[in-house]
């Protein structure tokens, strides 16, 4: 899946008297640089697309400061410690071969919007969806352990202790299937935590990028630098008055404080390399403000700069924000690349708009945050990262910083995806449910992959409540669970087939799109199937029992309400769960039976055509003899 190229920069705050989100689209071309030796050059090939009227963008990774690191010291002319910095900063080992460091997209047009403006935008990228479709997370694995998590912790606090650092940004990465569309699952991520540094971006290399930052790295306007960074975290809680008081715990918490004043010494540092002497000021110190479900402790940097600096200048000098690096930073970063596991890319780098320069700046006014809370996803392969840190300080606790990073993650982590799994069984009033077990089973097993809430025993219980309530006969018993945990039961009569063997007809001839293999949500059964809920009911109307469906390979899959087996050379084959499918009940238990001699194979057009015979299954019927009609 691609969307032709834009950025969407997303400020909460935007109104129609002040329109200050912004909205790119027609894409010309991207400038990149590598690191400070080519970083003016770029930069001012940037500039001159920007003057010729052109609007551009900043991604900047997190190595790209690494990189600018080393220089700053070179240019200090500490020549043995830049040798050092070079041996330890692993970016050649670590970062991706040939990837830019520092981008910047160039467009033919730039809007300015409020928020509701944004809002009619992102409803009509959703394919007019007054309300998102549904859209999440699935099957997330930090690359980090907690043992891992541990050791790396004990190793910064020995190098606290020794004095080589007060304090560490350590981070990992998350990975994660991605379901639904990108759009739809911004437009969920936005409602959950709506901050003024969003952003939603389609790259042209079908990546997009999703971020829900509450933190700005860097602001330039008519020459005044204001940054504010934000150290100190807290979990909301729902009721009023205990909320308040985690607000007023986090504002007097001294760990916090001192964290945070660490990196307000260390911004005041850094800005004061290219701020005029003596215009460094801190307005606000240890403010603390609500960010959707967690309090934010953070404070205000500002100073005024020269009409001669360049963007170039200040990124060399002040990229990466101190915040997520530590103090002093170059031995922080230092420390980070000796102890993370993997690069972090895109990720406590930064995200912004640069406009030109003026007759009387060499800069343009320009705005980057922090690429905190931010989601880099594949379209094509429907997977996604994001990393997630904490600050370590002396009296860090393993244990807190990690049910920290769990905090901060929850924006996404715990992201309501608006789906419900279910499972639909026969069943009897005096035999119960046929394979009661394997549907718990995979019941469960979903709830546990999209980060539901469940609990096997109230599921069970409610199903048993249900029993007794069936008249005589067989029944379809359905059960739902929701994604806080609810589970309703339902159902009726199982109304007997016409006749056996069944009719099956082809999705594509009737007008339905192939499914992409790679969808996650093929895997489950929840309530996203409106695709396959029309097909069949469509063939119903036909008197067929089901419609098959062929994914984007030209690759057999499945029906809208049953698995499909094909008899070649003697032989049952099914497709496999690669082919993009569910992993129906019924399915597993022919798999499993000697009798049926089945296997799992790609299957094609071709196979189907030829087959020696047919058969369909679900839970409710059972293997169904099928003819192709």
């Amino acid at each position: 899946m691609g969307l032709t190229p834009f950025a969407l920069l997303d400020d909460c705050d935007a109104s129609l008297a002040a329109p200050t989100s912004r909205l790119y689209t027609g894409l010309v071309g991207e400038l990149a640089s590598y690191g400070a030796d080519d970083a003016e050059a770029v930069c001012a090939q940037a500039e001159r697309a920007l003057r010729d009227g052109l609007h551009a963008i900043v991604l900047a990774d997190y190595e790209w400061g690494t990189q600018v690191s080393v220089d700053r010291i070179a240019r200090a002319g500490d020549a043995e410690q830049a040798c050092v910095a070079r041996a330890n900063a692993g970016v050649e080992q670590k970062a991706q071969a040939g990837r830019p460091a520092l981008r910047f997209l160039l467009f033919s047009n730039c809007e300015h919007l409020s928020r509701e403006a944004v809002d009619a935008w992102l409803v009509e990228a959703d394919h007019a969806a007054l309300q998102a479709a549904p859209a999440g997370l699935a099957r997330i694995k930090e690359d980090t352990p907690r043992e891992r998590f541990d050791d790396a912790l004990a190793q910064i606090r020995a190098a606290l202790e020794r004095g080589d650092t007060y304090q560490i940004n350590y981070t990992y990465r998350l990975g994660f299937d991605v379901l639904g569309s990108p759009v739809s699952l911004y437009r969920r991520l936005r409602a959950r935590q709506p901050v003024r540094y969003g952003a939603l971006i389609a790259l042209p290399d079908a990546r997009f990028v999703l971020s829900c930052s509450p933190e700005l790295f860097l602001q330039h306007e008519a020459g005044m630098l204001r940054a504010q960074p934000m150290k100190g975290t807290a979990a909301r809680v729902d009721d009023p008055d205990e909320d308040a008081r985690v607000r007023a715990g986090l504002r007097a918490d001294p760990k916090n404080r001192a964290e945070n004043l660490m990196i307000v010494d260390l911004l005041r540092n850094d800005i004061g390399r290219v701020a005029q002497t003596g215009s460094v000021e801190v307005p606000a110190l240890f403010s603390v403000g609500a960010y959707g479900r967690v309090w934010q402790m953070t404070s205000t940097v500002r100073a005024r700069i020269d009409a001669g600096r360049s963007f170039a200048e200040l990124m060399r000098a002040l990229f990466p924000c101190g915040s997520i690096t530590g103090a002093p930073k170059h031995r922080a970063m230092e420390l980070i690349a000796e102890l993370e596991t993997s690069p972090r890319g895109l990720y406590t780098g930064s995200i912004g708009w640069l406009d030109a320069p003026t007759d009387t700046r060499r800069c343009g006014n320009f705005c980057l945050s922090v690429a905190i809370r931010t989601l880099v996803l594949d379209a094509d392969t429907h997977r996604g990262e994001m990393g997630v840190g904490a600050g370590i300080v002396l009296d860090s606790v393993a244990a807190s910083e990690w049910d920290e990073c769990k905090v901060k993650a929850g924006f996404a982590t715990g992201n309501d995806a608006g789906l419900a799994l279910f499972e639909t069984m026969r069943a009897t009033r005096a035999g119960g449910v046929a394979h009661l077990d394997r549907h718990l089973a995979r019941l469960v097993h979903s709830a546990a992959e999209l980060g539901m809430k469940f609990d096997p025993t109230s599921i069970l219980e409610h199903v048993n409540a249900y029993l007794p309530q069936l008249s005589d006969g067989e029944h379809r018993v359905k059960v739902t669970l929701d994604a806080a945990g609810a589970v309703t039961v339902g159902g009726g009569p199982l109304t007997p087939l016409p006749h056996i063997p069944v009719k099956l007809v082809l999705a594509a001839e009737h007008g339905y799109a192939s499914t992409d293999a790679d969808d996650p949500l093929l895997r489950y059964k929840t309530t996203r199937r409106d695709q396959y809920d029309s097909a069949w009911r469509a063939a119903d109307t036909q008197g067929a029992f089901d419609m098959l469906f062929f994914n984007t390979r030209g690759e057999l899959t499945e029906g809208g309400r049953s698995n499909v087996f094909v008899k070649r050379d003697g032989h049952w084959w099914t497709p496999p769960l690669s082919s993009g499918l569910l992993p129906g009940v019924m399915r597993a238990i022919v798999l499993a039976d000697p009798q049926w001699h089945a296997s799992e194979r790609v299957l094609t057009h071709d196979d189907l055509l030829h087959a020696e015979d047919l058969m369909v299954c679900n839970a409710l019927r059972g293997p169904l003899r099928a003819t192709l009609g």
